[in-house]
């Protein structure tokens, strides 16, 4: 049994099974199979005397030409370390590198010859945003550091080869840099080498930092040089379901026998696999308005299990796909969320299942179309399957720009004689909440309050407004430099849409949610007045320009560069709109959408002369965690809609 001082990472089994290569911190790790052993492949040096001046170094080199002893010595201290890495047999190739950088995804070629390494170093200048707890076992206030605005300094990444020769001299290894300059003046983030099967060939990945581009190209390790064989631009962002990635990720990317490979991108639109051929151009393997929302190569590569919407938006099923295309065999049947695993030899399937209030299950199959399914798991409480759930409806109704916005709808059993109605908003934008299956969010952030609301007898519509998951890559995008624009008017529709066709009293319609939900909470009030006559905004990021890089630039570049969409799409710019009932929620130590949004949006109400509220949790963070807390809000939440929509 090995012990180890840290967590494995990035664990891959070599293609004959033979051996598993691993990260543990920063250095690679072979662990053989048949013997049981553990080598040490690579070890990071830190390089010194970087401090140096030209002139030291000449200077250095002049005494060892003049003085014959100097020469002597610096001989044998060369022969003692190379004899050292000769006689040792489990040597480790040294990587030297700059004090600073981080090295990541460190792989060896299947022959052996190189090493490959992706390096990061953080700018030591930029600024980390800080927050305080006021809640400690001390009983003094804590300052704690989160993570940095949009737009400061960012990372530098480079992909790095090195020849794998572990008793050669560390200082005379000369590491290879990837120059992809010629691409994008943009510094690109780089993922891989991903091998070929037969282990003649690499691909890389580059991901521009402005998210616009997505490369795969042949990387000749031999050279550095690299030759583009796909390039994905898209003039919002990239982005998708995970199979297609976003926020700087690369997207799926598997070679299969014959020396093709196989990708993942959206730019037909929708979340689809590519197939490349030696010499061809990319070609579609699935195709439609719908979306591949993930994907997995058999052990073999003979076949792909996909999970996609093709039958409905709302529904995900499994399919079976040939490795290089062809007919896709469907293996579900019931509505929901379905997500699957074949097991090593493709025989069995492993099923994770779930409606609207079912909650997620466990089952097993055989791997074929016709197979019967064993249920493994039962799970929820007694009370669970006792409690009358209302289910939701899915349903589409018009955006003013004539396309559809889609949304999950409750009804209540018993409608409130006001005929009053809430908008539940989702957070994290890019989610997807008029779904079959249950919900992302569970039943204490998400499902309890809203079926109270029903049960109490408000008309309920869980709204994927524009900018959510599971429509394609134009509904992602419609909030591009103008978030606070066709979202909110998604939500005004939904309002319109209730009224029109529930007969909910216009005058009765309140809006909450978390996070982003926060956000569109304060921009439909904010933006459109006497349309929600209460809001509850919790954790709302109130002004873009102090979110964090790499989910803001995506939709609204950096602030430098787009003052315009900053001010356009954060709320505290229209704070001055306010006419109606609104809750500000937020944990005092939220460290991701920081306490300051919420301070800097409520000093800006104060001086505007706005009437609102405000609730502070002062343990919690981003999400309301603890039972104490939550049942605080929920009530809140509940009593601030009875007090300004039904009395």
């Amino acid at each position: 049994m090995l012990s180890l001082s840290s967590p494995v990472l990035d664990a891959r089994l070599l293609p004959d099974g033979s051996a598993c290569d691993f990260l543990l911190e920063e250095e690679l790790y072979r662990y053989d199979v048949a013997a049981g052993s553990l080598r040490q492949m690579t070890r990071k040096s830190v390089k010194t005397g970087s401090e140096r001046t030209d002139s030291d170094g000449w200077r250095e080199k002049e005494e060892a030409a003049l003085f014959t002893r100097i020469r002597e010595a610096k001989d044998r201290e060369a022969t003692a370390r190379a004899y050292r890495r000769r006689i040792e047999p489990s040597v480790a190739q040294v990587i030297e590198v700059e004090a600073g950088v981080i090295l990541e995804d460190v792989r060896l070629s299947p022959d052996g010859r190189f090493v490959t390494f992706r390096s990061r170093k953080t700018p030591p200048d930029r600024r980390e945003t800080k927050y305080v707890d006021y809640v400690t076992r001390t009983g003094d206030s804590e300052v704690r550091e989160a993570r940095p605005k949009v737009g400061d300094l960012e990372d530098e990444s480079r992909l790095g080869i090195l020849p794998f020769d572990p008793k050669s001299d560390p200082k005379e290894a000369a590491i290879t840099w990837i120059d992809v300059s010629r691409l994008t003046p943009d510094p690109p983030i780089v993922y891989g080498p991903y091998w070929s099967l037969e282990g003649d060939r690499a691909l890389v990945q580059f991901v521009s930092t402005g998210h616009k581009d997505r490369w795969i190209a042949e990387l000749d390790v031999e050279s550095g040089r690299t030759t583009v064989l796909a390039h994905d631009r898209d003039d919002a962002w990239l982005g998708g379901p995970p199979p297609v990635a976003g926020y700087l990720e690369p997207a799926l990317l598997e070679w299969i026998p014959g020396g093709r490979f196989v990708f993942a991108s959206e730019r037909s639109g929708w979340s689809h696999l590519y197939l490349v051929e030696p010499g061809r151009e990319p070609r579609a393997l699935t195709d439609g308005e719908w979306e591949v929302r993930d994907a997995k190569l058999s052990r073999d590569r003979s076949r792909w299990l996909i999970t996609a919407s093709r039958e409905h938006p709302c529904d995900d099923h499994l399919y079976f796909m040939p490795a290089a295309g062809g007919e896709l065999t469907r293996l579900t049947s019931k509505p929901g969320r379905h997500a699957g695993a074949l097991s090593p030899d493709g025989e069995r399937l492993a099923v994770v299942h779930s409606e609207s209030f079912q909650l997620p299950d466990l089952f097993l199959r055989d791997a074929s179309t016709s197979s019967a399914e064993i249920r493994v798991t039962v799970s929820g409480t007694d009370n669970f399957f006792r409690h009358d759930w209302v289910e939701p409806e899915v349903v589409s109704f018009p955006h003013p720009d004539g396309k559809p916005v889609w949304a999950g709808l409750y009804q209540p059993r018993q409608p409130a004689p006001e005929r009053p109605a809430v908008l539940h908003i989702h957070g994290g934008g890019y989610r997807q909440f008029s779904h079959r299956g249950y919900s992302v969010y569970g039943y204490g952030l998400h499902l309890g309050l809203l079926q109270y609301l029903v049960q109490s007898g408000y008309t309920v519509l869980d709204l994927d407004y524009r900018g959510s998951a599971g429509f394609g890559r134009d509904y992602r995008t419609d909030i591009y430099r103008s978030m606070g624009d066709k979202d909110v008017k998604s939500a005004v529709a939904g309002a319109e849409y209730l009224a029109r066709e529930h007969g909910v009293d216009r005058s009765r319609i309140g809006i909450y949610g978390v996070s982003y939900g926060g956000f569109l909470t304060l921009m439909s009030q904010f933006r459109h007045p006497g349309v929600f006559a209460a809001g509850v905004a919790n954790a709302a990021v109130t002004d873009w320009a102090h979110y964090e890089d790499k989910w803001t630039s995506r939709i609204l570049n950096r602030p430098h560069q787009d003052p315009e969409a900053y001010r356009f799409s954060s709320p505290i710019y229209h704070a001055a709109g306010l006419q109606d009932r609104l809750l500000i929620v937020h944990g005092l130590i939220d460290d991701n959408v920081h306490f300051q949004d919420a301070a800097r949006l409520i000093q800006k109400l104060i001086e505007l002369e706005k009437p609102f509220e405000v609730m502070v949790y002062p343990t919690e963070r981003h999400t309301i965690e603890t039972e104490e807390s939550r049942y605080d809000y929920n009530r809140r939440v509940a009593d601030f809609f009875e007090t300004h929509l039904r009395r």
